[in-house]
């Protein structure tokens, strides 16, 4: 009994960490370099997360793909540790493109040395040590109920929202506003708790999906079939809360100015679309489509109002001006000059200035990432990066046609599976965006990528003798009953 009691404390426990991490790294991931403070304190309050949700793996009855899963994250974590491995000068000197590093040594008159596999462990080791968060909450996430998973996506939502406001207040008060947290970052446009336009962006769209999926919930959950008055109180507001949010959602896209994510929530529009039209539950008078058109119309018209000009302004310049293709040009000629290794995940920035040329430079700026993830991981990552993201992409369109077509009997509400094809779409968009761009670079953007992983996978069962789990558990309490209960 007293076992019972702890591990249903330890379930509570999960839930709120979850939610403690899942809201700090919004606030504080949205660097675009690794080693600033915030990082670090995010890390910190995610060792517990961690250490908490592998625990309780070992008593939770996960699916088969659920735990293949784990071991995916596993192969993830070997890739910057073994980079980090010592290795001795025979070795390490007979590595792709070690030359200079030997002749530096010789020209010292220095015995060589062991080193590891990467150019720059430090920043190999940081970008291990960003994978703390990320997988703490994709482990988390998986071990909750599919109610915890509900009450955690409106976390999510409310901290986006408050990044809005943010945003809107850092557009008020110009470039020299106090609420830009970062030193580098686009002065004139609202970023929110990020460093750049584009992943604040990437916040935007992804979480138009998350109250597309919610803001048809409460329109159909008030309608005849649900078996309440149409006009009860609390439909109400749960209609107007999720209209309103949709609205602010996607007129915030306009005030970020950012090209790509303008585009990707086009795409993140018909995705809600297609998402509401899955429903087939019956309606009348009001329906999700028409509250999502609505919110549509008005959000366009604010922005024609307030900032169509300034984002004409954006498009008016040669998209090839901004020296995307140059980038990914030399990095490209680097990922060749460290193959099949690569140089070391986190070392983009002082290998691609040692291929950098004077007529790729741009004044007053230097280059941080490729704004091409796959192109970086290559370079950084070698054949295993690559291989391992083949493999993610695999998994993802799997599970998207799994939760798209689900199975009858699955345990999961028609929220649920709102929420989990709604996370299909954020996973899709942000590696389409990272064809261009970089926002899983940012924790923030890794941590919201973790959650939509998790979101795809059912929760976990009841191991036979386990009664204690009930009420933490997985569908045995989760009945259409709780509908309403979130």
């Amino acid at each position: 009994m007293y076992l019972g009691k702890a591990y249903g404390w330890a379930g509570c426990l999960l839930f709120y960490l979850c939610a403690v991490v899942m809201a700090g790294s919004l606030f504080f991931g949205g660097g675009t370099r690794a080693g600033f403070l915030s990082d670090a304190i995010l890390q910190l309050l995610s060792i517990p997360l961690l250490l908490v949700a592998l625990w309780r793996t070992f008593d939770a009855q996960l699916a088969n793909h659920s735990r293949w899963t784990l071991w995916f994250c596993l192969a993830l974590v070997c890739v910057p540790i073994l980079q980090l491995v010592p290795l001795p000068p025979a070795l390490w000197t007979a590595l792709p493109n070690r030359g200079l590093s030997a002749e530096a040594f010789a020209i010292v008159g220095q015995e060589l040395p062991w080193m590891p596999m990467s150019v720059s462990p430090r920043a190999t080791w940081l970008s291990a040590l960003s994978l703390v968060t990320p997988l703490a909450i994709f482990v988390g996430t998986l071990l909750l109920s599919y109610r915890e998973r509900r009450l955690l996506s409106l976390v999510v939502l409310a901290v986006g929202i408050v990044s809005v406001f943010v945003g809107l207040i850092q557009v008020a008060q110009g470039p020299s506003s106090p609420l830009r947290f970062f030193a580098f970052t686009n002065s004139t446009e609202a970023v929110g708790f990020f460093a750049n336009r584009n992943h604040f962006a990437a916040l935007l769209y992804s979480l138009t999906l998350l109250a597309a999926a919610w803001m048809a919930e409460s329109v159909l959950v008030s309608g005849p079939m649900s078996g309440r008055r149409r006009h009860e109180t609390a439909s109400i507001m749960a209609l107007v809360g999720g209209f309103t949010v949709l609205v602010v959602l996607i007129a915030a896209q306009a005030m970020a100015r950012s090209r790509a994510g303008l585009g990707l929530a086009i795409v993140a529009l018909f995705g809600a679309i297609a998402l509401i039209m899955s429903d087939r539950r019956g309606t009348s008078g009001i329906t999700p489509a028409k509250v999502l058109f609505g919110a549509i119309a008005l959000a366009v018209t604010f922005a024609i109002q307030l900032t169509l000009y300034r984002i004409m302004e954006r498009f008016a310049f040669d998209p090839l001006e901004d020296n995307r293709i140059r980038f990914a040009y030399r990095t490209i000629e680097a990922a060749k000059a460290y193959m099949p290794l690569g140089s070391g995940m986190g070392t983009f920035v002082p290998v691609y200035a040692t291929f950098e040329r004077p007529e790729d430079t741009v004044a007053g700026s230097y280059v941080n990432h490729a704004h091409n993830d796959v192109l970086e991981l290559w370079l950084e990552a070698g054949v295993a990066g690559l291989s391992l993201a083949g493999l993610f992409a695999i998994w993802l369109m799997l599970r998207s046609v799994t939760v798209w077509r689900p199975k009858p009997g699955s345990g999961m509400l028609e929220i649920d599976r709102h929420l989990a094809r709604a996370a299909t779409m954020v996973a899709a968009l942000l590696l389409a965006h990272s064809v261009v761009d970089y926002p899983l670079r940012t924790g923030a953007m890794m941590a919201l990528m973790a959650f939509a992983c998790a979101l795809l996978l059912q929760q976990p069962g009841v191991k036979a003798g386990m009664k204690w789990r009930k009420s933490y558990g997985t569908g045995a309490h989760d009945m259409p009953g709780d509908q309403a209960k979130l």
